[in-house]
């Protein structure tokens, strides 16, 4: 037998407050510019790609270590931009869940038990993809500040060695490993 709606008013809370978190996670997950995320990608992979194949002469310990630094986020960028779009659907996945779930409770069209079960499995999802995306968001950020940060070294190694010009950016693909 199907319990009325007023015995699931504490649970429809808690789920329509879960709603809200994860709609803010994605909000500030698409805080930072996925097109800006694929430039600095590409660009990071041409310089890189470039530098490895024309740098013949030693450069400062100063140029190696801002280089090394700029060729270690290219990894990152690459999962992240592989991984972004998966963590979006797997977000919006869990709103439409947890949205139809709060109407099947207001409904009272879900047994007893299975009602329990089912809000502590969106509970369960819903927390893992928030704490995703919070954690992916503050990497990002992280890998574009040091990609920033060790830019203009990588410039000036580039133009050092290619007659003052910049390579032609590449448009490298985006795997997942």
């Amino acid at each position: 037998m199907c319990k009325p709606a007023h015995v699931y008013d504490k649970y429809i809370k808690e789920l329509d407050s879960l709603k809200v978190v994860v709609e803010q996670a994605v909000d500030n997950f698409n805080t930072v510019d996925s097109s800006q995320c694929y430039n600095t990608y590409s660009k990071q992979y041409t310089y890189s790609t470039f530098i490895n194949a024309h740098l013949k002469d030693t450069v400062t310990k100063e140029q190696a270590e801002g280089m090394q630094r700029f060729f270690a986020i290219g990894k990152p960028l690459n999962d992240y931009l592989a991984m972004r779009p998966l963590w979006l659907t797997e977000a919006r996945l869990r709103i439409k869940q947890v949205s139809a779930l709060t109407n099947d409770l207001k409904n009272g069209s879900i047994e007893t038990g299975e009602a329990i079960e089912y809000i502590n499995e969106e509970k369960k999802q819903s927390e893992k993809i928030i704490e995703e995306l919070k954690i992916n968001t503050a990497l990002i950020r992280k890998h574009l500040e040091l990609y920033a940060k060790n830019l203009p070294v990588v410039e000036s190694v580039l133009r050092n060695i290619n007659s003052e010009k910049l390579p032609d950016l590449m448009k490298p693909e985006i795997r997942r490993h």
